[in-house]
């Protein structure tokens, strides 16, 4: 039954990673170098989150949806969030960013960012404030622990 179990997971897996993207996508992933990356984190008003994902990465898959919808209901409040794939190629990324139609921007830094940037797991979210870590949280966590965390953060953006 385990096996069975697995092979049906490998394979909606596996169709959702080579499934094509729609031709219009709204929300292109766009290639980001580390000057990129150092350029995001020195937002100054309010907190940034900086999501480590992979297309590959099934709690990464479930939390995205998640992230989105927090990024609608709080982005007029000051949010500010946005993803980093470290997949192999942005296509890898893209055809998740279209199924799942995320709204925030969505960059592709591929493995070399998680060496620089010590990420060794993922997903793997990073609170930055005034261009420093205040926070790692490393793992998949529940809609009611982002949801606590992005609302005390934009409360302390200003207004």
């Amino acid at each position: 039954m385990n096996a069975l179990k697995t092979v049906l997971f490998l394979s909606l897996s596996t169709l959702i990673l080579i499934s094509p993207a729609p031709a219009n996508s709204q929300n292109k992933v766009i290639p980001i170098d580390s000057s990129g990356i150092k350029e995001l984190m020195n937002s100054k008003d309010c907190p940034l989150l900086i999501v480590a994902t992979a297309a590959w990465c099934a709690p990464c898959r479930e939390e995205l949806p998640v992230l989105n919808k927090m990024y609608l209901k709080y982005k007029d409040q000051g949010l500010k969030l946005v993803a980093i794939s470290l997949d192999l190629a942005a296509s890898d990324m893209q055809r998740i960013v279209d199924k799942i139609d995320i709204k925030f921007p969505v960059y592709w830094g591929g493995d070399k960012m998680a060496f620089e940037y010590s990420i060794f797991g993922v997903p793997t979210i990073l609170v930055m404030k005034d261009g420093q870590v205040n926070e790692r949280i490393i793992g998949k966590r529940s809609d009611k622990f982002l949801e606590e965390k992005i609302s005390r953060l934009v409360e302390a953006c200003p207004p």
